[in-house]
């Protein structure tokens, strides 16, 4: 069997103006005029809108609960507490945005009624359990380490801010360091 060999030519690039290397490599914008360039944009928009005013229920709760994740996870990834964001917020939301009574929700991931109201009013800290049944009931979309970061993250504002169990704790502690910093 023969071997044909393609010819190629070799071009020394250093010889090339940096312009003629973008000409060559970068899909230059077709010259449309401004009318034309307004009505396609127009027509684009209005698609869309289209698009976006025929969703389905389902397309809906979709899009809330994935703006719902991004600003929990942004919350999370942030280091700054905001005491109105912590997880009854991010759970009540999950539920409301969902369109759902607290009761069916509380039907559907196993749970007394009363005790997702104890964790949506934060008189109650969720269990590992249930961080897992809320991942499980997202289909994943929201991690349980999410929700367990989010449990975490107001733990250690509490730990940061209470000066009484300080005060309580340092009757238990002797002989404290007594270090120059």
């Amino acid at each position: 069997m023969e071997k044909k060999s393609k010819n190629y030519q070799v071009v020394d690039i250093s010889k090339i103006s940096d312009q003629d290397l973008a000409d060559a490599f970068v899909f230059p914008k077709t010259t449309n005029s401004s009318a034309e360039e307004k009505r396609e944009e127009a027509e684009f928009w209005s698609d869309r809108r289209k698009q976006f005013e025929n969703r389905t229920s389902e397309q809906k709760i979709y899009t809330k609960l994935l703006q719902l994740k991004f600003q929990l996870e942004e919350y999370i990834g942030n280091y700054k507490y905001e005491e109105a964001l912590n997880f009854g917020y991010f759970l009540n939301e999950y539920v409301s945005r969902q369109e759902k009574k607290d009761k069916q929700f509380a039907s559907e991931v196993d749970i007394k009624p009363a005790v997702l109201s104890q964790y949506i009013n934060n008189h109650r800290k969720p269990t590992e359990k249930f961080v897992v049944r809320l991942e499980l009931h997202s289909n994943g979309m929201i991690p349980a380490i999410s929700w367990f970061k989010l449990v975490q993250k107001d733990k250690e504002h509490e730990i940061m801010t209470n000066q009484d169990l300080r005060r309580m704790e340092s009757k238990h502690v002797k002989n404290h360091l007594k270090l120059a910093y």
